[in-house]
């Protein structure tokens, strides 16, 4: 497909419901316990399913929203002028969580047209890994004063990552020169950000370190951006990240684990009732269990190819527990359950199991979505 040489947002809502769900994401309107009222945002949504995790502390969330009214917009674009389609994952601590994201999102962007080129990130880390590098930073500031703008100065004292969000020559240029968050994060935190670096390198997205992807305000673990190949008349920017401390404070709970995607895109001619408008259900006839992260991550490309082949397909972000994922499927009344280990992964096949009478057979993943259309 090539790149959009209009303004199409309509289209581009319907792709990335069509593209989301098929990696497992679900609407507010499907699972949330008590609708949000108003338009969607990151901090409704985040309250909504951190509330329903906690009904079911086994299954991770996967949420997908639109909304005409974002809440958290970059530095340079007019919030008025764009829409936002919003993914989170609530409830996975693990690396994981971000690459089922990214994944997903990179997924809408190539087939809108505009492949991704290139992820940036960053990593902030836990609590005490930022307090680390902010005590660095104002010390640095403080010594480079004289180089930042008056804002920046007058800044600094109260908040010193404002600094990154500056788009003054003089100020970046500070900023680029200044101490790097990674070299202050906890071991916990370089070991979960070294594993979303190899899980990037296994999905063959190209990744790239940006030490001045810092200053959103909601103070992300690891920030990420996603820079497209080709210029969009759509689709303006992506970027997101883990906001777990976030979470844990507009919820005020001790603990809660989300990340969080934005894709903003230009909204001209795109009437609200768009963003409101509910999305078909399908209802699947199979059930795909992965045990274990290597079947996880595997288990991403086997989606894209059930996807690519109209192999409607319901899937568990549960890689570790085959109990719970067994009963999600029988309360889901599918037919066939399709089942991945880490032998099936190293393999390339997949067990294919009748619900009916527990019949199985191998099949291999180039031969699946044409076996799984002669299903009944």
């Amino acid at each position: 497909m090539s790149a959009p040489t209009r303004i199409a947002p309509a289209a581009f809502l319907k792709l990335s419901a069509d593209v989301a769900s098929s990696y497992g994401f679900r609407t507010v309107r499907e699972w949330a316990l008590e609708k949000p009222r108003g338009a969607h945002s990151f901090a409704s949504v985040a309250h909504a399913g951190a509330a329903r995790f906690a009904t079911r502390p086994t299954e991770p969330v996967l949420a997908f929203y639109a909304t005409p009214t974002p809440s958290h917009v970059p530095t340079g674009i007019l919030p008025r002028e764009v829409g936002e389609v919003g993914l989170q994952v609530i409830g996975a601590p693990e690396s994981v969580g971000e690459i089922v994201l990214l994944k997903t999102i990179a997924a809408i962007a190539s087939e809108w047209g505009t492949p991704v080129s290139r992820v940036r990130v960053n990593a902030l880390g836990d609590k005490d890994s930022k307090m680390r590098f902010a005590r660095e930073l104002s010390l640095y500031l403080r010594k480079h004063s004289q180089r930042l703008c008056e804002t920046c100065r007058s800044d600094i004292s109260r908040n010193p990552f404002t600094v990154y969000g500056c788009m003054n020559e003089s100020c970046r240029a500070v900023a680029s020169e200044g101490p790097r968050p990674m070299n202050f994060l906890s071991e916990k935190s370089r070991v979960h950000f070294r594993e979303v670096l190899e899980h990037l390198e296994g999905l063959g997205l190209p990744y790239e370190l940006d030490d001045l992807l810092v200053g959103d305000e909601r103070e992300p673990r690891t920030p990420f951006a996603l820079d497209l190949e080709n210029e969009d008349a759509t689709v303006v920017t992506s970027i997101g990240g883990r906001y777990d401390d976030y979470l844990r404070r507009i919820t005020n709970k001790k603990d809660g684990h989300a990340v969080h995607a934005s894709m903003f895109f230009r909204k001209k001619g795109l009437a609200t009732s768009n963003f409101s408008s509910n999305t078909r259900v399908i209802r699947p006839k199979v059930y795909f269990i992965q045990l274990g992260l290597r079947a996880k991550l595997q288990g991403l490309s086997v989606l894209d190819t059930l996807r690519h082949a109209r192999v409607p397909v319901l899937q568990s972000f549960d890689a570790t527990r085959l109990q719970n994922q067994l009963s999600a499927a029988e309360t889901a009344g599918v037919s066939h359950l399709l089942i991945m280990g880490q032998r099936e992964a190293l393999d390339n096949t997949v067990i294919v199991r009748t619900m009916r009478n527990r019949s199985q057979q191998i099949v291999q993943l180039s031969q699946l979505p044409s076996f799984l259309k002669t299903i009944k």
